[in-house]
């Protein structure tokens, strides 16, 4: 990468769960993914009659995540909590069952992404275990049965760049930064794809945009600093890496990001 300091295994978490999500570039993509744990989902089906599923509740999931995933708009949290009679909507119990109430129109998208499921836990599963070639078969299986499971996406997306396959990455990201405009993981792991092909100008711009948003963002902000410093524009370059370190000045990614500085600087 032309010299820049970098921390590593930046990738490894790059992954949404469907009940978990694991949050980020290949080189800071570790942090972009959402993070992976053990657990699976529990969606099940009740009677056709009642267009219910139940879903047990994971460890750290929130009812933006389960609402995201059944019913594709993590604002119908808020409906999920009323329907059951949640008091503190911010504190979910794992292993706890909520009751996931569908419309007649709504019923066959609920089946397609309980059914997705399965595919998606295995496939987080083999990503965990760097079984790159599994996980990438079971993502693309979940996407066959649910399109509109993002995360299912986003997720192959992940595994297509730790695979090397960039440019098919940015097609999928391209078009989940289009559908969710507001993820923050997305516009990540865009930029992330645009670096990795050298095009280090487009990457700027991406990280810009997601900066512009949320300037707090610890690997948006590493990751600008880092396409500044490749596409040779030294002055923004350093600023960049100073407002890195404003937010990080203690981590293996300040580190670096010190080592960066210091190129540049001529010291």
């Amino acid at each position: 990468m032309h010299g820049i300091e970098r921390p590593v295994s930046e990738i490894a978490a790059a992954a949404r769960r469907p009940e978990i999500w694991v949050c980020g570039l290949l080189l800071v993509l570790a942090a972009c993914s959402k993070q992976v744990t053990t657990e699976t989902s529990t969606g099940q089906l009740t009677e056709p009659a009642s267009r219910t599923v139940e879903h047990r509740v994971a460890i750290n999931e929130t009812l933006a995540m389960v609402a995201d995933n059944y019913y594709g708009d993590p604002d119908r949290a808020s409906e999920i909590a009323f329907e059951n009679g949640l008091t503190d909507p911010d504190r979910l119990a794992a292993g706890s069952v909520l009751q996931l109430v569908f419309s007649e129109q709504e019923w066959p998208a609920a089946q397609r992404r309980v059914a997705a499921l399965k595919p998606y836990n295995r496939g987080v599963e083999l990503l965990a275990q760097d079984d790159l070639e599994g996980a990438e078969a079971q993502f693309r299986r979940a996407v066959e049965i649910a399109p509109e499971l993002v995360n299912a996406r986003f997720n192959l997306a992940v595994v297509l760049l730790k695979r090397g396959r960039y440019a098919a990455a940015q097609e999928l990201l391209a078009a989940l930064v289009a559908e969710r405009d507001a993820d923050p993981d997305f516009r990540y792991a865009y930029g992330h794809a645009l670096f990795l092909q050298a095009d280090f100008e487009g990457a700027a711009a991406i990280f810009e945009e997601l900066l512009a948003r949320q300037p707090e963002h610890r690997r948006g902000s590493f990751g600008l600093a880092r396409s500044y410093q490749e596409a040779g524009r030294r002055e923004e370059a350093i600023r960049a890496w100073q407002r890195y370190l404003a937010i990080d000045d203690s981590s293996s990614w300040a580190t670096a990001a010190r080592r960066n500085l210091r190129q540049l600087q001529g010291g």
